[in-house]
């Protein structure tokens, strides 16, 4: 990848023969439907979603393990109820100014002729930035649900492989040591059988 973020044109002619790719242009990848679907039944199976990826040509070496996780959390809503036959949420639509105005008049009392457009516009974004907020945090809460099952997962192969790296090393001590107790055995048998048969092999005095 390149040092601004963007993929090298090696790696988009990569990406772009990928099944699970529909087009790549700069720093944005597309997806195919049928990969998102795929993705997220394995992942509702308890499959990692960074070996998800790396199966599908995805390596998170290449388009970063923070694609990955964002990926995971959007189709989280736009996919995965749907592979449930749950109802996909709708966005939440942003209320007209004259809707706040008639808003902030019954809040307060006032005429809503009388209240300022520009006050029922700063209530508007404040309204989006709290949405916008709640979805953060949401999003925040699935990541972080996800990196512990990640974390979870890694520690419990990380144990059995030293689990299995200890019945190699004393398998393979053992076996080492006899071998080595045999050969000292049969180099001093053979050592012990040349000096006798050869008294030609003592040196002369």
């Amino acid at each position: 990848m390149a040092n601004n973020g963007d993929f090298t044109r090696k790696e988009v002619a990569y990406l772009r023969s990928l099944p699970a790719v529909t087009d790549v242009v700069d720093k944005r990848i597309a997806y195919s439907e049928a990969f998102k679907v795929q993705c997220m039944t394995r992942y509702a199976a308890g499959d990692s979603p960074v070996q998800i990826f790396r199966d599908a040509g995805l390596d998170s070496s290449l388009i970063g393990y923070k694609r990955i996780e964002r990926c995971i959390a959007r189709w989280r809503k736009t996919v995965l109820p749907k592979i449930n036959g749950e109802p996909v949420p709708e966005k939440p639509q942003v209320p007209r100014v004259d809707v706040l105005k008639q808003k902030i008049a019954e809040s307060s009392g006032i005429a809503a002729e009388h209240i300022d457009e520009s006050n029922a516009l700063r209530e508007m974004l404040l309204e989006s930035q709290l949405r916008r907020i709640e979805e953060l945090e949401r999003e925040l809460k699935d990541v972080r649900a996800m990196l512990l099952r990640e974390q979870k997962r890694n520690q419990a192969e990380m144990r059995k492989a030293e689990r299995a790296g200890e019945r190699m090393a004393r398998y393979g001590i053992g076996k080492g040591a006899g071998v080595a107790a045999s050969s000292d055995v049969a180099a001093e048998s053979d050592a012990g059988g040349v000096a006798a048969g050869n008294p030609a092999a003592e040196p002369a005095e």
